[in-house]
């Protein structure tokens, strides 16, 4: 027996150990170089986002009409030059450079002679490097190029600069050349990103020819030969030597067309590796042949109290879930068997739970059925009532009352938000018919629909605020006779609905300011005062969400001549909202 454990169990434990011993070893290998790797390109995209943050300059410098005008010598006299450059030009320098650390100086080179000069910013183009200006060449008009500064000392790091021309208006002639150098920081802060414990050698190639080296680990020449091509050649970007424990990562940003490598020893990951694992070894012989002995002793125990767990859990369903009583050893079984009470416990909760819900459910549903019943209360309390008006032959309380509970249905009903736009004009009409009872003949109205709207839906009250603006804010504040036209006409795919007040108008500088706040140019906040709040603002954002399109509201005003609100909605020419076909 005690042959055949050691020949069936413990040899094949010790083949099979050593076997997973080369996988895991072959593995972390894998995963470290693949993990350094990943570090490397994530570190990259952070440093060409850092050369796109300062190719986006150009676009500052490009979309600058003041800029364009200058540079076409669009100013005749030196003054003007001088007045508009300082006024318009080198603001935008110093904002331009503030904005990135990693800038170290802006200058451009003017095309036209006439244009005046800046020394240390605006400067002749004959004064430029001639190698930039033959790659620009070669380029579109919409890109730029990257060079790097030559030194002869390539432990030196280099530094970078970004060329790009600047063209008039219609991009057929070039009016300078801008010139933005960056500092070291721009490529240090990539090497930091990647060496996080400063242990690893770079290098950057360009071209074939070694461009920077710094100190590092210290890899002959033959070796660091021998890793670049193998990195050069591998699909992972990535290769590993394991005879003399090196790793080389490298990178190519097409921006610069450079490549970078990063060299790293890897002795101190796996130095104790085997050590431990030969340690590992022979305790796991000693312990499987303790526990050899143990495990004769135990194993009944154990399999007599999983077999009792296992047969109460068989027994457990929704009517009869209980605990199973549990051992004082603290051991797995234990910790099982508190899971499984754990897993019970939790069951019961749940189904107590969904008893609940379902109680409370039933009591939503009663408060629903209550909440009908108060305006179905009210309605019949106000027919009453007109009903008592007419019997007393009062036709001005009829109406009134018949008005009012017209509004009150369209107000208090629960449904859905939207509704057909002819419902939402009979409910303003009824807005405008009880605002006449109060104040007779200061106010009169007229609605005119000039086409078809049958079959056109709106969110509900996208036209009683505005009325209400009118009546409020115009009619309101003016002692003349007050007059309310709302005209509805189509207008090719666009359905125009105009509301217009002969009251006192709108001031030039609020009219600006809800303006600015209907585009989203400004904040709807400043539209907010002791007056007014945000009527107007939100009837714009919900008939943009539900037709989408081009609609927008628009605001016409004078002093002393009335307001005009005019609502465009992008409608179907069949008459439904454009976002419900789309």
């Amino acid at each position: 027996m005690a042959l055949g454990y050691l020949l069936l169990v413990l040899l094949p434990i010790i083949v099979f150990g050593g076997y997973l011993y080369n996988q895991f070893y072959m593995d972390v290998m894998s995963e470290y170089s693949e993990g350094k790797q990943k570090l490397v390109v994530q570190a990259g995209d952070g440093f060409r986002s850092s050369l796109k943050q300062v190719e986006s300059i150009h676009a500052l410098f490009m979309n600058n009409q003041q800029l364009i005008d200058y540079l076409n010598g669009n100013y005749s006299s030196e003054l003007q030059h001088v007045y508009n450059y300082l006024k318009d030009i080198r603001p935008l320098f110093i904002y331009a450079q503030s904005r990135d650390n990693g800038i170290s100086s802006l200058k451009m080179y003017k095309t036209l002679p006439k244009v005046h000069s800046v020394d240390g910013e605006l400067e002749d183009l004959d004064r430029i490097n001639e190698e930039p200006l033959a790659l620009l060449e070669g380029v579109k008009v919409d890109e730029g190029v990257w060079l790097r500064s030559a030194s002869s000392d390539i432990a030196e790091l280099p530094s970078l600069t970004y060329y790009q021309r600047i063209y008039n208006n219609s991009y057929t002639k070039p009016l300078a050349v801008l010139e933005i150098k960056t500092n070291e920081s721009l490529i240090s802060n990539f090497f930091k990103a990647v060496d996080v414990n400063h242990n690893m050698q770079v290098r950057i190639m360009q071209g074939g020819a070694t461009a920077y080296s710094s100190e590092g680990a210290g890899q002959d020449d033959e070796l660091t030969a021998s890793l670049l091509a193998m990195a050069d050649e591998s699909d992972q970007g990535y290769a590993y030597s394991s005879k003399q424990r090196a790793l080389v990562n490298s990178l190519t940003i097409p921006e610069l067309s450079t490549t970078f490598y990063f060299f790293s020893q890897m002795d101190e990951v796996f130095v104790d590796i085997r050590t431990k694992t030969l340690v590992l070894a022979l305790i796991l012989l000693v312990s499987l042949a303790v526990l050899t002995g143990i495990y004769y002793a135990t194993a009944s125990s154990i399999v007599r109290r999983i077999l009792g767990l296992a047969k109460h859990m068989r027994r457990g369903d929704e009517s009869n879930l209980t605990f199973y009583k549990v051992g004082k050893s603290n051991d797995e079984i234990d910790l099982l068997t508190r899971s499984y009470n754990s897993l019970v416990q939790r069951i019961d909760e749940l189904l107590n739970t969904v008893h609940k819900a379902e109680l409370m459910k039933k009591e939503a549903d009663y408060l629903v059925l209550q909440a009908q019943i108060k305006p179905h209360f009210l309605y019949n309390t106000l027919e009453s009532i007109r009903m008592l008006a007419e019997i007393n032959n009062d036709q001005e309380v009829v109406d009134a009352t018949y008005t009012f509970g017209r509004l009150l249905r369209y107000t208090l009903n629960s449904g859905d938000n939207e509704t057909r736009l002819q419902h939402e004009i009979d409910n303003v009409k009824h807005y405008l018919d009880m605002h006449k009872l109060r104040m007779l003949d200061r106010l009169s109205f007229s609605i005119q629909v000039l086409t078809e709207i049958d079959d056109i839906r709106c969110p509900r009250f996208i036209l009683q605020p505005l009325v209400e603006n009118c009546i409020q804010h115009g009619i309101g504040q003016s002692r003349k006779r007050g007059e309310i036209d709302i005209v509805v006409r189509r207008e090719g795919a666009e359905l125009q609905i105009v509301i217009a007040d002969n009251g006192p108008g709108i001031p030039a500088e609020r009219l600006e300011l809800i303006r600015g706040v209907l585009s989203n140019e400004r904040d709807r906040e400043e539209l907010q005062n002791e007056n007014s709040g945000h009527g107007l603002y939100n009837v714009s954002e919900r008939i943009r969400a539900f037709y989408g399109g081009h609609t927008r509201l628009l605001i016409e005003s004078r002093e002393g001549e009335g307001t005009k609100y005019i609502l465009r909605l992008t409608v179907s020419p069949l008459g439904g909202s454009a976002a419900r076909e789309g």
